[in-house]
């Protein structure tokens, strides 16, 4: 088999498990497990409570902290055990995936299979890799004083980054899959919008997790209109006007829902022009209108259901597909195929 084959195949699993972690930290957070673990062990983390005592020790523990004061004093054993498990599975995909990246890329290196462009690439996605380890305690750690609920700035950084690392992995395996030497000088226009795209819907990834972060759904939940209102500007009541985008719950809602609106248009334009130009991401392109489209049905969905699991996992699974899409269409546009089959 082509080395080049057997890189991709490790970076096809790779970038399958980190889907798996994003979708479980989806859970983590739509079921408020993420404060149940209230300490970081980075290495001794990995072995949960085994027999009662140290499920009552880990429970007491969390019941020194304002989430079980504030918000769940009522909280059985069982409950506990429940939101500890999402959170620890959350834990150990991160540690797993850790493992998955280092010993694979060591025995590519100790074959040679990896050259030097490539080696500083994948450090890159290792140091990645450990920041988001990093931010995710940081994450936690915001909503364990005061108030039991996580910074939605933090969160969208977790989350973020989390997407970054995926594209970038992504972005690695299709390297390896067109020749850049082979590289199309063409359609420098459909490659400007596509990268705006691209910019967009990261953009929109964060105002999602501020309206996750923020629960936003918890009080508007209706569509079109913001609870009767068809543009929330009365509920913009912090100063200076411009914070109301970023903390207001009306304002954070309002720029996810018409940036939708935009992503779409734009998309939809790009869609409509670039099959007739560039047959060879006729198929891309129709597949990135079919997601956005899903994806804002999804998204009016997870709203009016004040965030049913189901569709805001859909939601953010559809995203994740639409990101990837946008990024092989990106590079398509640049770069002729090799034989390599993905």
């Amino acid at each position: 088999m082509d080395k080049n084959k057997k890189i991709i195949i490790w970076l096809n699993f790779t970038m399958f498990f980190l889907v798996i972690m994003i979708m479980i930290g989806g859970i983590t957070r739509l079921t408020d497990s993420g404060l149940s673990i209230v300490t970081w062990k980075p290495i001794t983390g990995f072995i949960p409570p085994i027999n009662h005592e140290q499920w009552i020790e880990s429970f007491n523990e969390y019941k020194t902290f304002p989430e079980y004061q504030l918000k769940s004093i009522d909280m059985k054993l069982s409950e506990y055990k429940f939101i500890y498990f999402w959170e620890y599975m959350h834990r150990m995909m991160g540690r797993f995936f850790g493992f998955l990246f280092i010993i694979p890329f060591s025995l590519f290196l100790i074959r040679g299979y990896l050259d030097k462009l490539l080696i500083r690439k994948l450090l890159f996605v290792f140091v990645l890799g450990g920041l988001q380890g990093f931010v995710g305690w940081y994450m936690v750690k915001s909503g364990l004083v005061n108030k039991p609920d996580v910074s939605h700035y933090r969160l969208a950084l977790h989350l973020f980054i989390a997407f970054i690392i995926l594209s970038y992995i992504y972005k690695l395996k299709m390297s390896l899959l067109f020749d850049k030497i082979n590289k199309v000088k063409n359609y420098k226009f459909y490659n400007l919008l596509s990268l705006l795209i691209i910019f967009l819907l990261f953009l929109q990834i964060i105002y999602g997790a501020f309206n996750a972060g923020l629960k936003t759904s918890n009080i508007i939940n209706t569509f079109p209109f913001y609870n009767g209102m068809f543009f929330p500007f009365s509920e913009f009541n912090l100063t200076p006007m411009w914070l109301n985008f970023f903390e207001n719950k009306f304002g954070v809602q309002f720029i996810h829902r018409y940036l939708a609106f935009i992503i779409i248009f734009i998309i939809g334009f790009f869609t409509y022009n670039v099959n007739s130009d560039v047959k060879r991401i006729k198929l891309e392109s129709q597949y990135i209108i079919t997601l956005i489209v899903y994806q804002c049905i999804l998204g009016v969905l997870t709203l009016v259901s004040s965030s049913a699991i189901i569709f805001a996992l859909i939601h953010q699974l559809i995203a994740i597909f639409s990101i990837l899409v946008m990024v092989r269409i990106k590079h398509k546009l640049k770069y002729i195929s090799n034989e390599i089959k993905s």
